[in-house]
């Protein structure tokens, strides 16, 4: 019976601190893309639209103001609008609960109004 507990624990002990096999999982291709000539041709617009717009999201202020036209430029000032908005809201949110992670600092209280302190307390 010693014997028994005796090698249970040893196992436990091993497996506890061994690295245990890791489970296969089959592989599945979720980001994969459906190739070009079975979309339908709204998918394919769609997909064009996409790249184009990767295309226009990095432009500075001044390039696109210079290659866009119509649509696309106001798609873009909407897209800076909303995204500048965004952020000017997120950094008064930062600036609102600033004062619960940065408590604001107590100067110690130096010797002599302690002791005066002290004194209050004692005449009171």
């Amino acid at each position: 019976m010693k014997i028994i507990l005796l090698l249970s624990t040893l196992i436990v002990a091993a497996h506890s601190f061994a690295p245990t096999a890791l489970v296969q999982r089959p592989t599945v291709a979720l980001s994969a893309a459906i190739p070009d000539e079975d979309l339908s041709p709204e998918d394919k617009q769609i997909r064009e639209i996409q790249a184009k717009w990767s295309e226009i999201r990095l432009y500075d202020r001044a390039t696109a103001e210079a290659k866009l036209e119509g649509e696309w430029l106001e798609a873009y000032n909407n897209f800076y609008k909303q995204y500048n908005d965004d952020m000017d809201r997120m950094e008064e949110i930062v600036q609102n609960l600033k004062g619960y992670w940065e408590p604001p600092r107590i100067q110690k209280k130096s010797k002599g109004q302690k002791r005066r302190d002290r004194l209050a307390r004692q005449m009171s």
